[in-house]
């Protein structure tokens, strides 16, 4: 299969990857893409708002269904004309077989597949996949531009993690879509997993979840007792999952993050007794943001070290520089 670049016309699965898209791409992002399923539209609700409110006519880009919920609608594809598609990687590990099936109708129709990781090794993937993007999209300069200022960003964090002695802090990441009554899943050494790690952190997941993610359970989670809690929240529709992102307040997330830390038995946790709860948006373990996450998991496992850090006004800054949308509402939060 031969991909001709500069590419013209885009599918975008998932549609998350709008804000590495449009970062990349610069002015005139909006009309390169024909088609994308609906992960941004349904779960990051929030960022989408904030693109359409400023580009009105992506809202009017076709819904070309997902693999996610096997409503991938192959001939829609088609039928756009796409010069090519891009997927993230994970879809391999979610969806294997619908994924190979999607591959098999793209190579019939002579539509190349480009894909992106972001999720499954982010912090060594990240920048090749935004130079790749940068390749196709014919913005080697600007993806460069990206790449440098995430590098220069993740390589701080390392020199002082190495400076660091002693005991890492025990930490544990909840994907908190489901509400407070039913645990979510946690990761192993792969998504929030591995940035636990590469920050300088135990993750009490790995050594059960290995390079999975998974629920673990109450009883587990309480006898292991970590020194550190992470919720990653959204604006899922799901009842009492945690509130975070672009639209929402401190005052919305530290609300539905309540019933979180209320819940049985985590009184005796070492976290919450020590007052160490703290909430992420969902997004950065999947997308170039998660330089951000990097700088703040260490700055929360080790807040001497790292005092003089912001990650808020990282975040500021890179959508000054990158982002077609502007900061708002509540991305990182501490709960005490």
């Amino acid at each position: 299969m031969t991909l001709k670049y500069p590419v013209e016309r885009f599918v975008l699965m998932d549609s998350t990857c709008t804000a590495e898209f449009s970062s990349v791409y610069g002015e005139g992002f909006d009309s390169k893409i024909v088609g994308w399923d609906n992960y941004l539209r349904e779960n990051s609700g929030d960022m989408y708002e904030k693109y359409v409110e400023k580009f009105p006519t992506m809202a009017e880009i076709p819904d070309v269904g997902s693999l996610d919920d096997n409503t991938f609608n192959a001939e829609k594809v088609i039928a756009l004309n796409p010069d090519v598609v891009i997927m993230p990687n994970w879809e391999f590990m979610w969806n294997g077989e619908a994924t190979k099936e999607a591959l098999a109708r793209m190579d019939q129709a002579g539509i190349p597949v480009v894909f992106l990781d972001f999720y499954m090794e982010p912090l060594e993937n990240s920048t090749k996949s935004i130079q790749l993007l940068g390749k196709i999209t014919g913005k080697e300069q600007r993806a460069q531009d990206i790449v440098d200022y995430y590098e220069e960003k993740v390589n701080s964090v390392y020199s002082r993690l190495e400076k660091i002695q002693g005991k890492k802090p025990t930490v544990y990441v909840e994907c908190a879509y489901n509400g407070p009554d039913t645990y979510g899943i946690s990761y192993g050494d792969v998504a929030w997993g591995d940035i636990v790690k590469k920050a300088g952190g135990d993750n009490i997941a790995e050594p059960v979840l290995l390079n999975k993610s998974k629920a673990l359970s109450a009883e587990y989670l309480v006898n292991q007792s970590p020194d550190i809690i992470i919720l990653t929240g959204r604006n899922w529709s799901t009842p009492g999952s945690l509130k975070m992102g672009y639209t929402f307040t401190s005052n919305v997330t530290k609300s539905t993050m309540t019933p979180f830390v209320n819940r049985p038995g985590w009184d005796t946790i070492n976290a919450v007794e020590n007052r160490k709860v703290y909430g992420i948006y969902h997004g950065y373990c999947s997308d170039v943001f998660n330089f951000v996450a990097l700088e703040t998991f260490a700055k929360w496992f080790y807040p001497e070290e790292f005092k003089d850090v912001d990650p808020v006004d990282t975040l500021k800054e890179y959508h000054r520089k990158f982002m077609p949308i502007d900061y708002s509402g509540t991305l990182v939060y501490r709960y005490y």
